[in-house]
């Protein structure tokens, strides 16, 4: 029941909106009903010879109106009559004072005006109803669309190493898609097809008692159906929507890597696998769609049944003159076949509904997520970066069946110091110079910066004292302007420049036909390798922060190109507190101190000429030429 709940808070701000559709619904029923009514009126009149019958008899002049009043009230009163059929026949005969005229051609009239009327009302009364529905059930899409996306944003990173980003996708694109069509297919159905039922039944009632009791019978058996089939539909549609992330995220994987694809010549076995995770979602699909069809036509049959046998017990009740007439039971079946399509709209609704709620389980598992800290009330604000960097005694692990990826580390940075981290693939290097900015929480021991342990400070403020250039550039599909001044507000397009300039990256942007208003794609995928590490060098070196996070890029430039590159890293390295992954034996000799990393442990610390003498792993990267010696000067 607690999804339940959960939907209906996400209902909470459009209350105003949700009374205003009931009214509507209400006053919609209401005229529906009237012109099926008058229709029926209409019917009776044109094929009655005598068009006043029941109601403004053809009175002799000496029958005064009290006599007339007297009649009325006798043939309301008959005996045997209950107070439902009385309330009817009160209905029955205030319509059709309306309605009948002493002309039966005014009376013509008159029934043609009102049904025209009633149409059009319920026509103005629906049109206003549903733009109000469309309002709120976009509105509830687009905010929950916006909740997701914010709660992503806040995820640690974590959480996105566990995740394949292929899922992450069909969740925030298909999955709020399938709520979003629960609620445009099923919202505005859940609302009238209950009003249309009742407003019916009440009208069944009155008219006849005993027809409608049976009637009732059968609504229990279609309630049970209904729900049985719903809660197979919320079953199948999970598989369903999980089967779709696995299929979304192959074929992102065989995107994204088409170079690798292309380059082994895997293409055959990267079709037969997407089409492998897309027959599995066609199965998954098709037996959804089975037990969906197989709800409206089941109940309908039952229903159909329950016509068939009131069409001869009500049929035999008019026959024998037992307190039926012929036109109360023409009316009484035209709102029994009128309730067909709210019963069959309402069990079909159910279906979608378990569709939307299968999703919506799937959206809230990541709204539900932990998320990071960022509320600026919270924690210590870091001002001012004055002393320096601690590490004391870091365990860390990133959980509990692989055990600790770092252990023990011991490490003092002085602020203006540039520390270099050595060591073999999986030595903990990354994951240790990732714990400064607080991606990964410590699992054992503290980092202080300036005397104070991070996690007592306020992620946002922390962060802003660090800038961090990847080995991995990323550049988002947007402008170059936008990329060196990712994160800022109000920059300066003289400071861009500057930037720009500092990391060697002004050359090849003024040469360019809008310059800085250039679009460089997806992933930066009209620049080359060199431009787009300068572009990211240019937006660390405008962030200006005093700690620099820096893991050395190693993929092969060409030698103008690497040269530029290493000037700008240069620059950028000025002035800062530099922690750097490096790779490059240039870098290396001009760091402060070098740290030598292995299996997760501090195996040295020293100068270049130092850890030549006492280790023995520093000694064998730089003979395997993991640190690369040929760098450009």
């Amino acid at each position: 029941m607690n999804i339940y709940f959960r939907l209906l808070k996400i209902l909470k701000p459009f209350i105003k909106y949700i009374v205003a559709v009931f009214l509507l619904t209400f006053l919609y029923v209401f005229f529906n009903n009237l012109s099926l009514w008058v229709s029926v009126d209409f019917v009776q009149e044109l094929f009655t010879t005598d068009i006043q019958q029941n109601v403004v008899s053809e009175k002799p002049s000496a029958v005064s109106n009290d006599s007339l009043a007297n009649a009325k009230n006798k043939m309301l009163s008959l005996p045997g009559q209950s107070e439902t059929n009385r309330f009817y026949e009160r209905v029955k005969n205030s319509i059709k004072s309306v309605l009948i005229q002493d002309d039966k051609y005014e009376t013509l009239l008159v029934v043609c005006l009102v049904i025209f009327l009633t149409f059009l009302f319920k026509n103005i009364v629906h049109f206003t109803r549903r733009i109000l529905l469309d309002f709120v059930e976009l509105k509830i899409t687009v905010n929950l669309r916006n909740r997701m996306h914010n709660a992503l944003m806040h995820l640690p990173l974590r959480y996105f190493e566990k995740k394949h980003t292929g899922e992450i996708n069909s969740i925030i694109i298909n999955d709020v898609l399938s709520i979003n069509y629960a609620l445009s297919t099923s919202f505005g159905k859940l609302i009238l097809s209950p009003i249309q039922i009742l407003a019916n039944l009440v009208i069944l009632f009155s008219i006849s008692m005993q027809l409608s009791v049976i009637t009732l019978t059968v609504i229990p058996v279609i309630a049970f159906i209904t729900v049985k089939i719903g809660q197979s539909m919320r079953r199948k549609s999970r598989r369903m929507l999980e089967q779709n992330a696995r299929m979304v995220a192959t074929f992102q994987e065989s995107v994204t890597g088409i170079r690798i694809v292309k380059a082994f010549t895997n293409e055959f076995r990267e079709i037969q696998k997407f089409r492998h995770e897309n027959n599995e979602y066609f199965k998954k699909n098709f037996k959804q769609r089975q037990l969906n069809n197989l709800t409206s036509p089941l109940n309908e049959v039952i229903y159909v049944l329950l016509v068939v046998f009131l069409l001869w017990y009500g049929g035999n009740l008019v026959y024998s003159h037992a307190g039926l007439g012929a036109e109360d039971f023409i009316r009484y079946l035209l709102f029994l076949f009128m309730m067909i399509q709210p019963i069959k709209d309402l069990s079909g609704v159910n279906n979608t509904i378990q569709t939307g709620i299968a999703a919506a389980q799937r959206v809230f598992s990541i709204m539900d997520e932990a998320q990071e800290a960022y509320k600026e009330d919270k924690g210590l604000k870091l001002e001012e970066f004055n002393k320096d960097i601690i590490f004391e005694n870091v365990g860390f692990m990133y959980n509990d069946v692989d055990g600790y990826v770092l252990k023990n580390i011991n490490l003092h940075v002085d602020k203006g110091e540039m520390v270099a981290f050595v060591g073999p693939s999986g030595a903990g290097k990354t994951t240790l110079i990732n714990l400064l900015p607080r991606f990964y929480e410590v699992t054992e021991g503290s980092i202080k910066i300036d005397g104070v342990d991070i996690r007592r400070f306020n992620l946002k403020s922390l962060r802003a004292k660090m800038s961090i250039v990847t080995q991995d550039t990323i550049l988002f599909n947007d402008t170059i302007r936008y990329n060196i001044a990712y994160g800022l507000d109000e920059v300066k397009e003289e400071d861009i420049i500057h930037a720009a300039k500092v990391a060697n990256a002004w050359e090849f942007i003024e040469k360019m036909d809008e310059g800085l208003d250039t679009h460089i794609g997806e992933r930066g995928v009209r620049l080359s390798g060199g431009q787009k590490q300068r572009i990211s060098i240019a937006r660390a070196i405008l962030k200006n922060p005093p700690i620099l996070i820096l893991d050395e890029a190693t993929s092969a430039l060409d030698t103008e190109s690497e040269r530029l590159v290493q000037e700008a890293i240069d620059n950028l390295l000025k002035d800062r507190t530099v922690l750097v992954i490096a790779h490059r034996l240039s870098t290396i000799k001009n760091a402060t101190k070098i740290v030598v990393m292995n299996k997760g442990q501090v195996e040295a610390v020293g100068r270049h000429e130092e850890l030549m003498r006492k280790s023995g792993v520093y000694k064998n990267l730089y003979e395997n030429q993991i640190i690369v010696t040929n760098s450009v000067s």
